[in-house]
């Protein structure tokens, strides 16, 4: 059911979303520490919906 590698792949990008709310706490407070957090994780969930999907290929 679930490819190999889930959870690696989502341990790394939680990592990768702390990591970012991280250095944007560091360098330019709360606030922009909760849109980047949020910012990064929009970016793989809408990364994630677009594998997701078939598009349709010419040939």
């Amino acid at each position: 059911m679930n490819p190999p590698g889930l959870w690696a792949r989502v341990l790394v990008r939680a990592l990768v979303v702390a990591a970012a709310a991280v250095m944007a706490l560091g360098f330019l407070g709360s606030g922009a520490a909760v849109l980047v957090a949020g910012l990064t994780s929009l970016t793989f969930v809408l990364l994630w919906l677009r594998e997701r999907t078939v598009a349709p290929r010419d040939e």
